[in-house]
């Protein structure tokens, strides 16, 4: 009878020591005003609502300014004063059409390669950690990447697509299942050197999105008694607008425009990929030891949708020349900025994390965290505690409603011209913005100057009290230029 008992106590131990499943589902490009759990009211994202009454939401969850910087934050655990930086666009369809060698190609990317070598990686720190790891979708940093970088980032498994270039549409020639190139031959070819984006797609073409999930949830079952590391990095909704027929639901509403409606039909795409992926953890009886990290790269883009050729619902309202986003979907959450600008329209995004018996359910935060924290949160839910050189802080007590360190600062830098670096420290932010005054765009001479703000005060970034603080500004350039300095 003892034996038995031991042997009861020893097997409950051994389940109760059984490292958790982690999955990162990335989106691309989405607004936190896009989701009806958030703030949108004209597009239902049924899926997401209630996966976010199971777990905890953040209200401020900063992303980066765009996809690729956003990416290497994941990928490295380091802000971008410390991260590396894109490579160029577009290899794999030069590639493809012999606009450059397999040379020049294998040149390009072993420099990347080589450039890349000794950060490090979120997959090798999750293999570190005993984990099996996967990456379905929009591969890596988003740019031009192969075989062996993506074995370099520590990824076991992995299909999508290398290319940024390829990933603006959902119906590319081929797409990648681990270094392999497998055709898609019912899709447009490419024009000259970038994707055919069709609106609505043909019946007989292939969505990516479709691929990219059907890979995934094959991929959990068949690791489903083994621990895992998954990114999930849907292209949805990044545009141009582009929907499968059958997955079209929001055609009938004709008081949109058709790319209003199509971009909706992405929005609830996505929605249903989530629940796909949340469902398949509930049939294969892993879900509670499974966590779910929501959240995705960068702000709003409301140019997928508005037509400047068509009668449009957008506001057309700007702050200083910069676009606020107010639209008919308000998919900014109303903030000042989109996507390619460090103020708030481009740099947040929403986040959820479902982890059951552990995260509480519906409860939300206003802790700040930012997508290099990922590294170190996966890093300490793993128990791996080996020194990996990251800016990252991670947010697992405030996911268990305990005490949480805060950042001393979140830190972005900028490549779009929008906007340069910008910090955020408590409740002040510091942006060295583009002054569309000062500046003289028909001699391409852009003038930045730097704004303080309080966004306690005044979130949507309206009232500059650079001159009213001299302090703050002092302390908040000596962080700057922390920030600019290596990694120690």
């Amino acid at each position: 009878m003892r034996f038995v008992i031991f042997l009861l106590l020893t097997g409950a131990s051994i389940f109760a020591e059984k490292k958790p499943n982690i999955i990162v589902f990335y989106a691309d490009d989405l607004g936190t005003g896009m989701l009806s759990c958030y703030t949108q009211e004209l597009i239902k994202t049924p899926h997401i609502d209630k996966f976010a009454t199971q777990g905890i939401r953040f209200n401020n969850f900063y992303g980066n300014n765009v996809c690729a910087p956003a990416r290497a934050n994941l990928l490295t655990g380091r802000h971008d004063g410390h991260s590396f930086r894109a490579n160029k666009g577009g290899l794999s369809i030069k590639l493809h059409r012999g606009v450059v060698s397999q040379e020049e190609y294998d040149k390009i990317l072993e420099r990347t390669y080589n450039e890349r070598k000794d950060f490090p990686f979120i997959g090798k720190m999750a293999q570190d950690s005993g984990y099996h790891t996967s990456y379905f979708g929009k591969l890596g940093m988003g740019y031009s990447e192969n075989h062996a970088i993506m074995k370099l980032y520590g990824f076991d498994h992995y299909v999508g697509l290398y290319d940024s270039r390829i990933c603006w549409s959902f119906y590319p020639e081929f797409y990648w299942d681990n270094g392999e190139k497998i055709m898609l031959p019912h899709n447009p070819k490419f024009k000259n050197n970038y994707p055919n984006c069709p609106l609505v797609g043909e019946e007989q073409m292939t969505y990516t999105e479709d691929i990219w999930l059907r890979e995934a949830l094959e991929y959990l079952e068949e690791k489903k008694d083994t621990p895992f590391f998954m990114v999930y990095s849907t292209q949805l909704p990044h545009g141009p607008a582009s929907i499968a027929p059958k997955d079209h639901v929001y055609k009938d509403r004709t008081e949109w425009t058709e790319k209003e409606r199509v971009f909706a039909s992405m929005i609830d795409k996505m929605d249903k990929s989530l629940g796909a992926i949340v469902d398949k953890l509930g049939e294969l009886n892993i879900k509670n030891n499974t966590i779910v990290i929501f959240t995705g790269d960068n702000g709003h883009e409301s140019n997928y949708y508005i037509d400047p050729r068509e009668k449009s619902h957008n506001a057309g309202r700007y702050w200083d020349g910069h676009k606020q986003g107010l639209d008919i979907f308000k998919g900014g959450d109303r903030r000042r900025g989109i996507k390619r600008h460090n103020f708030e329209g481009g740099l947040r995004v929403p986040t959820i994390v479902k982890w059951s018996g552990k995260v509480a359910s519906g409860s939300q935060t206003d802790h700040v965290a930012t997508t290099y924290d990922i590294f170190a949160t996966v890093q300490d839910i793993t128990g791996n505690d080996q020194d990996y050189k990251i800016d990252g802080l991670s947010f697992k007590n405030t996911l268990l409603g305990e005490s949480q360190k805060e950042h001393d600062y979140i830190f972005f830098k900028n490549s779009t011209g929008g906007s340069r670096d910008a910090l955020i420290s408590g409740d002040w932010k510091l942006i060295q913005e583009l002054d569309t005054n000062l500046s003289n765009f028909p001699e391409k001479k852009r003038v930045y100057t730097w704004n303080l703000y309080n966004l306690k005060d005044d979130p949507l970034e309206k009232t500059n009290l650079i001159d009213q603080h001299p302090e703050k500004l002092e302390e908040l350039m000596a962080l700057v230029k922390e920030a600019n300095q290596e990694i120690q």
